[in-house]
């Protein structure tokens, strides 16, 4: 409940600020693929999450975004990127903070901002393909203490157009490191897919199916009896409503067909694991005067 708390906190502050052609992205989402601190699965307690992001215009070539997302696995990160667009590349760079990451002893330390970085670019041929490598990132703190979460995120893609559809095979890592209980523990989920979007030139619908192979790892040392992998067969799909150029709605989700232990026999295998997320992208205000 206090994490779903420190979400809407956010969405509160960035509510009254002055936008000026700005495009906001607001989503809810939850999961039932999170593995606690002491290698338990929950397929029926699910976590809650969101995001808010402000991008705006800084230039022709710049923009500016700031993201805040409350990830329903991983954690919460605030990150402020600058994004320099040519004709065919895009490169992003800036910081990025874990705001209020801890374990889930709540006699560990509550830590207010974990500093790290936040780096990107993308290679893009209108039309027939698109690449991208993204990565954030924590740095090394000066020093240690029970209840310290270092996130980390990674996405390897490449995109191909195909008539009315893209196709996008991609590699996309989400991993924390948690110092809890004296043991250094790191919690990641791998998904390794096969993304499609398909859309009808003049329609306002974009109809979503992807196919993934999901890992989900827990380790604490080689040989540690308490190590996890599990792999999940998961089916994705969403849909898009965009009724006008500035404004569209969305819907995400995903469930495991089928999911089994890498390592040792477990428990709850047998249970429907899932993510689902809602949102809203809009553009708000008056173009901007760039000089």
């Amino acid at each position: 409940m206090k994490k779903l708390i420190t979400v809407l906190v956010f969405f509160l502050i960035l509510l009254p600020l002055p936008f000026f052609s700005t495009d906001l992205d607001l989503s809810i989402a939850t999961s039932t693929f999170s593995m606690s601190d002491k290698a338990e699965l929950s397929p029926k307690s699910p976590t809650f999450g969101g995001k808010v992001s402000v991008t705006d215009k800084l230039t022709n070539q710049i923009d500016g975004t700031i993201t805040f997302e409350r990830d329903a696995i991983n954690g919460n990160l605030l990150s402020a990127r600058g994004t320099y667009h040519t004709s065919f590349l895009e490169i992003s760079a800036g910081p990025s903070f874990g705001v209020l990451n801890t374990t889930d002893n709540k006699k560990d330390v509550l830590m207010l901002f974990q500093p790290g970085l936040a780096l990107g670019f993308s290679v893009i041929i209108p039309g027939k393909l698109v690449a991208r490598a993204d990565s954030e990132f924590s740095l090394p703190p000066a020093s240690n203490a029970n209840g310290q979460v270092f996130l980390q995120k990674g996405e390897l893609s490449l995109g191909f157009y195909l008539p009315n559809i893209l196709c996008t095979l991609k590699i996309n890592q989400r991993s924390n490191v948690a110092l809890f209980e004296g043991a250094t523990i790191t919690k990641s989920i791998t998904d390794y897919g096969i993304y499609s979007e398909a859309f009808k030139k003049g329609s306002p619908f974009r109809i979503n199916v992807d196919f993934i192979y999901r890992v989900a790892d827990y380790y604490i040392s080689d040989d540690n009896p308490v190590n996890r992998k599990f792999g999940h067969l998961v089916l994705g799909g969403g849909a898009t409503w965009a009724p006008r150029a500035d404004f569209n709605v969305y819907i995400k989700g995903a469930g495991s067909l089928y999911t089994f232990s890498l390592l040792d026999h477990a428990d709850d295998l047998d249970n429907f694991f899932f993510d689902l997320s809602l949102g809203v992208r809009m553009t708000v205000g008056s173009p901007p005067t760039i000089k």
